[in-house]
C-alpha cells in the first residue's frame, strides 16, 4: 500500500511535470511562430526594397558614380537665340539622352563634359515631341562617362528618394534630392506650351518630384537610390506666369517611356505612339467617360460612341481616363488589337475588339 501510495506521488509528480514541460512547448511554439512572423516580415520588407531600392545609396557617393556621365547641353538655335539643358550618356557608342525642347529648331548643338571638355553633337533621327524625348550623338566620350543604367519606373513607390543632376541656370553640375511626390501624372502638352496638333495630346505616366528642378534641369537625370535612371527632368509647376523658378512640383518622363521611345530613335529614326481617337472626361471616376469620337478613328470603327464607359481593357481595369493612355503607352503599340468591356446605357458590351494606329507625326 506503501508503495503504491509512492507510486501515486511519484507518477502526480511526473504528470505535474509533463504539463508543465508541454505549456513550456506551446509557449515556444508561441513564441517561434510570432518570431517567423516576425522574420517573415523583415524577410518581405527587405525584398520589397531591393525591388524598389528604397534602400538608398549616400548622396555623394550617387553623384560621384554618376557625374562624369551627365552633360552641359548648349544649343544654339536657327533664330539666333540659345538654349541650354542637360543630358545623360545613354551607350557607349556616343548617344546622349535629351528633351526634345532642349535642342529643338537647332543649327549647332555642342555638348560639354564633366571633365570640360566640349564637343559638337548631331541629332539622332527625328525627335519625339509626344514624350519629349531626344537622342543626340557625339563622335568620341571621355573615359570616364559610362552609360548610366536605366531602371524600369513601373517598380516606383511613393517616397523613394530620387536625385536630379543637372544645369539650373546654367549652374553646372548641379545635384539635387527629394522624393517621389506621386506616378501617373498626365500632362497635357497644350500646358507646355505645344501647340496643336501635338498639344492636343498628352505625355503620359509622369513621375512628380519635390526634388528641385529649374530650367536647365531639362533633360537631366532623375535618379533612384541607387543611382539608376527612372526618368528624365523636363517641367515644373509655376503656379503662375510670373514665376520661372522652382515651387516644388517638378515632372519627369518615366523610364518605361524612354525604354520604348530612345531604341526606336536610335533603329527607325522615329517612334509611333498608338493612337485611338477618343476625348474623354478627364473628371470622371469608375471608368473612362467617351466625350468624343473622332470621324474614321480606330475607336469609331470599334463601334465606340460619346457617353459609352470603358470599364476594362485587355482585362486590366480603368478607373479613370488616364489609366487608358497609361496602359497604352507602356505596353502597347501601333496595329496591337486590345479588348473592351464597356457599358452603353449602364448596359454591359463586352470584349469589343479595337485595333491601334499610328499617332500623327509632324
Amino acid at each position: 500500500m506503501a508503495l503504491a501510495a509512492g507510486l501515486a506521488v511519484a507518477y502526480l509528480d511526473l504528470k505535474t511535470d509533463i504539463d508543465s514541460l508541454n505549456k513550456n512547448i506551446t509557449s515556444l511554439k508561441g513564441d517561434n511562430a510570432n518570431l517567423a512572423s516576425e522574420v517573415e516580415q523583415l524577410r518581405s520588407m527587405f525584398e520589397q526594397s531591393h525591388v524598389n531600392q528604397t534602400i538608398s545609396l549616400p548622396a555623394v557617393t550617387i553623384y560621384n558614380q554618376t557625374k562624369y556621365s551627365v552633360v552641359f547641353i548648349t544649343n544654339d538655335r536657327l533664330d539666333g537665340t540659345i538654349a541650354e539643358g542637360t543630358g545623360f550618356v545613354y551607350d557607349s557608342q556616343g548617344d546622349i539622352i535629351t528633351n526634345n525642347h532642349v535642342i529643338e529648331d537647332a543649327a549647332n548643338i555642342s555638348v560639354t563634359f564633366f571633365d570640360g571638355n566640349t564637343t559638337a553633337a548631331q541629332i539622332i533621327g527625328t525627335p519625339d515631341v509626344y514624350s519629349d524625348l531626344a537622342l543626340i550623338k557625339v563622335d568620341h566620350l571621355p573615359e570616364q562617362s559610362h552609360p548610366l543604367i536605366i531602371r524600369n519606373s513601373t517598380q516606383l513607390l511613393v517616397g523613394e528618394p530620387v536625385y536630379a543632376i543637372g544645369n539650373p541656370f546654367g549652374l553646372s553640375r548641379s545635384l539635387t534630392s527629394g522624393i517621389v511626390s506621386q506616378l501617373g501624372r498626365v500632362l497635357k502638352l497644350s500646358d507646355l506650351g505645344v501647340p496643336p496638333p501635338e498639344g492636343d495630346y498628352s505625355i503620359a505616366d509622369v513621375i512628380q518630384t519635390d526634388a528641385a528642378i529649374n530650367p536647365g534641369n531639362s533633360g537631366g537625370p532623375l535618379l533612384d537610390g541607387s543611382g539608376f535612371v527612372i526618368g528624365v527632368t523636363f517641367a515644373i509647376e509655376t503656379g503662375n506666369s510670373n514665376t520661372t523658378g522652382f515651387i516644388g512640383i517638378g515632372y519627369a518622363v518615366p523610364s518605361v517611356l524612354i525604354l520604348r521611345v530612345i531604341p526606336a530613335l536610335e533603329s527607325k529614326g522615329h517612334y509611333d505612339h498608338p493612337y485611338v481617337g477618343i476625348m474623354y472626361d478627364s473628371r470622371y471616376t469608375g471608368g473612362v467617360l467617351l466625350e468624343n469620337i473622332t470621324s474614321s478613328s480606330p475607336a469609331d470603327i470599334a463601334g465606340l460612341k460619346k457617353d459609352d464607359v470603358i470599364k476594362e481593357v485587355d482585362g486590366v481595369q480603368m478607373n479613370r481616363g488616364d489609366d487608358l493612355i497609361i496602359y497604352l503607352e507602356r505596353y502597347k503599340s501601333p496595329d496591337d488589337t486590345i479588348f473592351l468591356n464597356i457599358t452603353r446605357s449602364n448596359i454591359p458590351m463586352n470584349n469589343l475588339s479595337l485595333t491601334l494606329e499610328k499617332r500623327a507625326r509632324s
